[in-house]
This record gives C-alpha cells, sequence and structure tokens, in this order.
C-alpha cells in the first residue's frame, strides 16, 4: 500500500514531466543515430532534412532553390536546430517534442487507466516507438504530439459525454495544419476520429454545430496555412507558392505511389502487424461505436497514406492509434482468453525490436561506427579543396550518404535537388548541363549504386577524379552485415 500511494504521487506530482522529459532526452540520445553526440552518422532522410535546413540559413529558397518533398515546416526545425548550434540543439528540441508526447498519453490513459496503468502504458509505448525507430529526426516523429494532442480532446469528450468545444476544435485545426506542411500522411491517425464525430453530428441533426465544428477547424488550419503561404509569397512571388504547394501535396503522393523492391516478408509482417491491431481493436471495443468506427476508419487512412513502400518508421505515425488501443484493452479476465493475439503481437514487436537493438550493441556497445573513416577522408580531402569551391559539389547519386558528408563539414549541395532520382522524374546531369541549368565544379558519385548511362559519359570525359574512399555502410541483412562500395569526388577539367 505504501509503495502505491508513492506511486500515485510520483505521477501526480510536478516532477513527473520532468522525469518525462529525463526519460526522453535519453532515449533520443541512445536511439536517433542522425542527431546524437554518440554516434557519427548523418546518412538516410535526417540528412537530407538538414541540407534543405542549411539552404534556408543560407539565404536560399526552399523549392525553388532546392527540392525536397516534405513540408516547409520541417525543415524550419530543421533550420533552427542548426541556428542555434547543430545537431544537439535538434536532438534537443527531439526531447522537448517527446516529452510533449508522453505528457499527452499520460492524460489519455488516465481517462482509462490508474497510476500503475499509465506507467506500464507509457513503457510500452516507448518499447513500440523503438521497434519502429530509424534513425531518428524523421516526419512522424515530429508529428506525434501535434497527431495525439486531437485524440486526447476526442475521448476528454467522450468521456464527459460534452461536445468539443469550438476553442478545442480550434487547436485540432492548428494540429492539422502543422502536420500537412511537415507531411500530411502523418494526419490519417487522428482524422478518423474527427470525422466520425462529424458523421455523428450530421446524423443527429445537429446542423448548426456541424458547420461551426468544420468552420472553426478549417479556421485554425488557415492560419498555419497562411503563414507558410505568406513566408513563400514574400520569398519567391506565386511560383515560390506554387513550388512549395506541389512538394508538400502532389510530389509527396506521387511519391507513395513509387513502388521500391523489398522482400516479401517485410509485406507480411507489416500488414500483419497491422490486421493485428486491426483486429485487438474489433475485439476490445466491439460493444462501443465511438471507439471502434473511428479506430477502424483512421487505420484504413493510415493505409491508404502509406502507400505501397512499407518502411518500418511510417508505423511511428501509427503510435497514437496503438495508445488508443492499449488504454480501451479488456479486463484481465477477458484478456486471458486471447493468448493467441497477445503472442502474436509481441512476436511481431520482437522482430521490429531486433533493428534497433542491433544498431546500438554495433554501434553504441561496440563502438564500431562504419561511418567513421569515409568522414574523415572526406574530411581531409576538403581541406585542400579551396574555400570558394566547397560549395560547388553536385551529390549525384549518394542521397543521404552524401548529404551525411557534406553536413559534416557544413557544406551546401550545388544541385537542387535532394530527393531520390528513382522517385523524382528530374532530367539527367548531362542534361541539365546542356539546358546551362547545371554546370557543377566538383561531383560526387558511387558506380556501385544507380546512375544513368550518359552521365557517367559526361562525368568520365569531363570531369578528373580527385579522391576515391572506400564507404563501409551497414545492412543488417545475410549473408553479411556490412557493404562496401566507393566513393568517388570528381573536379571538372581546366
Amino acid at each position: 500500500m505504501k509503495e502505491q500511494n508513492q506511486l500515485v504521487n510520483l505521477v501526480n506530482s510536478k516532477v513527473y514531466p520532468l522525469l518525462l522529459f529525463v526519460v526522453s532526452f535519453v532515449f533520443v540520445t541512445l536511439f536517433s543515430r542522425s542527431t546524437s553526440f554518440l554516434y557519427v552518422f548523418e546518412g538516410g532522410d535526417p540528412a537530407i532534412f538538414k541540407q534543405m535546413g542549411l539552404a534556408l540559413l543560407r539565404g536560399k529558397t526552399l523549392y525553388v532553390d532546392y527540392f525536397d518533398n516534405k513540408g516547409c515546416i520541417l525543415y524550419f526545425i530543421q533550420a533552427l536546430g542548426l541556428w542555434l548550434g547543430g545537431d544537439f540543439f535538434i536532438l534537443l528540441m527531439q526531447a522537448i517534442s517527446l516529452t510533449v508526447t508522453l505528457v499527452i498519453w499520460d492524460k489519455m490513459f488516465a481517462l482509462y487507466r490508474d497510476e500503475r496503468g499509465r506507467l506500464l502504458g507509457l513503457g510500452l509505448a516507448l518499447v513500440l516507438l523503438l521497434c519502429f525507430y530509424q534513425d531518428g529526426d524523421l516526419t512522424e516523429e515530429w508529428c506525434l504530439p501535434f497527431a495525439s494532442y486531437p485524440l486526447l480532446l476526442y475521448f476528454r469528450s467522450l468521456k464527459s459525454g460534452k461536445q468539443i468545444s469550438p476553442l478545442s476544435m480550434f487547436s485540432i485545426g492548428l494540429c492539422f495544419g502543422v502536420i500537412v506542411f511537415i507531411r500530411v500522411n502523418n494526419a490519417a491517425p487522428f482524422l478518423g476520429f474527427i470525422a466520425y464525430y462529424w458523421i455523428r453530428l450530421l446524423i443527429n441533426r445537429s446542423y448548426a454545430k456541424l458547420f461551426q465544428s468544420i468552420a472553426v477547424f478549417f479556421s485554425g488550419l488557415f492560419v498555419v496555412a497562411s503563414a507558410c503561404l505568406l513566408y513563400f509569397y514574400l520569398k519567391a512571388g506565386w511560383d515560390g507558392v506554387g513550388a512549395m504547394m506541389y512538394a508538400t501535396f502532389l510530389s509527396n503522393f506521387e511519391y507513395i505511389l513509387v513502388k521500391v523492391e523489398r522482400k516479401l516478408y517485410v509485406f507480411v509482417l507489416y500488414y500483419l502487424f497491422l490486421s493485428l491491431c486491426i483486429t485487438q481493436q474489433i475485439m476490445n471495443s466491439r460493444h462501443d461505436k465511438a471507439i471502434l468506427i473511428p479506430s477502424l476508419i483512421s487505420y484504413a487512412l493510415f493505409i491508404v497514406a502509406s502507400g505501397t513502400r512499407c518502411f518500418t518508421h511510417y508505423l511511428i505515425s501509427l503510435l497514437p492509434m496503438l495508445i488508443v488501443l492499449l488504454m480501451t484493452m479488456p479486463s484481465e479476465q477477458e484478456k486471458a482468453r486471447k493468448p493467441f493475439f497477445v503472442a502474436s503481437l509481441l512476436l511481431v514487436m520482437c522482430f521490429y525490436l531486433s533493428i534497433p537493438l542491433a544498431l546500438t550493441v554495433n554501434d553504441l556497445i561496440l563502438k564500431n561506427d562504419k561511418y567513421t573513416k569515409i568522414y574523415d577522408d572526406f574530411h581531409h580531402c576538403i581541406e585542400n579543396i579551396p574555400e570558394n569551391e566547397r560549395d560547388s559539389i553536385c551529390n549525384y547519386n549518394l542521397l543521404g550518404n552524401g548529404y551525411g558528408m557534406m553536413m559534416h563539414e557544413g557544406l551546401l549541395q550545388s544541385n537542387r535537388n535532394c530527393v531520390s532520382y528513382v522517385t523524382v522524374y528530374m532530367p539527367s546531369l548531362w542534361k541539365q548541363t546542356t539546358n546551362y541549368t547545371m554546370n557543377p565544379k566538383w561531383i560526387l558519385v558511387s558506380w556501385d549504386r544507380y546512375f544513368i548511362k550518359e552521365d557517367a559519359y559526361f562525368i568520365s570525359n569531363n570531369y578528373d577524379l580527385y579522391c576515391e574512399f572506400d564507404h563501409n555502410r551497414m545492412y543488417l541483412q545475410k549473408p553479411k552485415i556490412g557493404q562496401t562500395f566507393r566513393v568517388y569526388l570528381y573536379r571538372r577539367k581546366q
């Protein structure tokens, strides 16, 4: 009894949010490889996002001078962290964002669970986050607090029997606006609940309240959207607005339709996990339409929004829905009659958990960072290049790895596009040079990766090899853990 009282006092104390911040900071420090000071790592999408943030700080116009297919708020976050001092400040903002998310989840659990259940729920939520975590600093993480808060307001309304107030609906519109201008797909998990709320008002013929609710929601969205639109209009006129809208919406949907080669078991396990979550939700909430129906709509929206790509980190945006699943779990007696589903859920969790744990063991415990050598070699090479030429490097096909190497040196690429060749139909380097839209002095390339044949001839005929590097990149797939490929830096002939 004494221990239980201490637990109650802790969870309800003013120190509790500070404790959650410590937990969040430790979590992102251990697992956010792209921003943590424990690692030498800048690969993948986070390096692209930071390159866009760096372009913003260098006075460039996003989407016009530099292009990536995410929302501008994401790049504003990156630019703020880089302006404050670099990766550590991005890491600090990640910790703050995760703390806010955990506080929201805790308040959601408090509607249905006691203090012990709240702590267990948050612990399991962090385990699930770790299962889906891939390098950190991704859109799904930044969207979590904005995707979770509307669900808290919905369930508060459901528990109290009162309608969502206009002020709360306005804040939901603000949250939706922020997610739209980070990555619109990540709004799927809570849209089902808001859509169901409006449908109920329509069925009950509460037309005035329905129109008021919708109008207030869109007014919140309008505040965020108008700020973003105004920024790009002042920066580059209607061309800037059009480029931003294309990248945020049309290009993003083009991206999710692009098929990538992935092994069958990845699709099977991805949709097995989703199927188990949906099945659990049906069994948990079959007598409560106000939870079951919006949950099913939200899962359906998520499946559509994820497209054909099925990357593990996409499931991070599903975490608010998993919190709903956990907080509406049935009693112990009912749960005991469903060991198969519980065991299956744990099995899928263990599969995903192996990825970040293996990365952690390899890099944190064994201190075996595969990226250190190429970063060191690249640094020594860059020191021999005149400073006025260091922002003249075209990252041809190294994508996140190349941007990571450049971000370590504080370099901004010379080519406009940050996204992959295989996801955006961009002209070849040879065509861009022929049309005088681009003529880079330096080119960073790997012949072991995707390239256009005419570009290979163009580079070999017009550029001299300046440096070459071995790059050991880690892959957790058999028969070997690492893959070595060559990276080359070419300089244009005099």
